[in-house]
């Protein structure tokens, strides 16, 4: 006989109980999205300026399904050991620091777009006044070997709806997801949503 569930002073069932129930309900969603998934970003972009716990399992996940690279934008300041395993690169305005592991590799990006393309411009004049360089050869690949992430996101995510200022030039043709995230309790549903508006998305490349 199936026992009766218990219930508070007020009539109500129990928290715990309800939750087991949510839990429940939340895997059988979860793996119905699963089943949704096709088509992956190899780029993900994640602008915000808090790191919570959320972010190691959102590495995790992103492995789970292939995605090559992480890149996470802001003035915030990571523990380097926070994502111990993975492959990690912080850059900060002029130099790069690299810890080697799995993939995904996270990028720690700490400075914006405008600074960047600034920086790229000042290096190709200083070879151009050596003499290292003529005018004439400065072109859109030139331009590209001095950026500090070379691989184009297909994805940036971010908080309100103005246009992000990281990766102006990488970025131009990525899919942008405005989303208030909670990203220190971030859940496996709220991930496996952002890969499927990823899937819906009709990418036509500036097209």
């Amino acid at each position: 006989m199936l026992q009766a569930p218990k219930l508070d002073a007020s009539g109500k069932v129990k928290y715990s109980l309800h939750l087991n129930f949510d839990e429940m309900l939340l895997r059988i969603y979860e793996k119905l999205l699963e089943r949704e998934i096709q088509k992956v970003p190899k780029h993900i972009v994640v602008v915000t300026n808090s790191i919570g716990e959320g972010f190691l399992n959102l590495a995790k996940w992103c492995r789970k399904f292939g995605v090559d690279e992480i890149t996470i934008c802001g003035n915030t300041q990571i523990d380097e050991s926070f994502f111990d395993g993975f492959k990690l690169r912080i850059i900060r305005n002029g130099s790069v620091e690299e810890k080697d592991g799995l993939k995904p590799t996270i990028n720690i990006l700490t400075f914006t777009g405008r600074e960047e393309i600034i920086n790229v411009v000042r290096k190709v004049a200083k070879m151009v006044e050596r003499g290292e360089l003529e005018v004439d050869e400065v072109d859109e690949n030139l331009f590209e070997k001095f950026l500090t992430i070379k691989s184009p996101p297909d994805m940036i995510i971010k908080a309100g709806n103005d246009i992000p200022d990281f990766l102006i030039w990488q970025g131009i043709y990525a899919e942008l997801y405005f989303a208030d995230i909670d990203w220190q309790n971030l859940r496996y549903a709220d991930f496996l949503r952002i890969l499927r508006e990823y899937q819906r998305r009709e990418r036509r490349y500036g097209r």
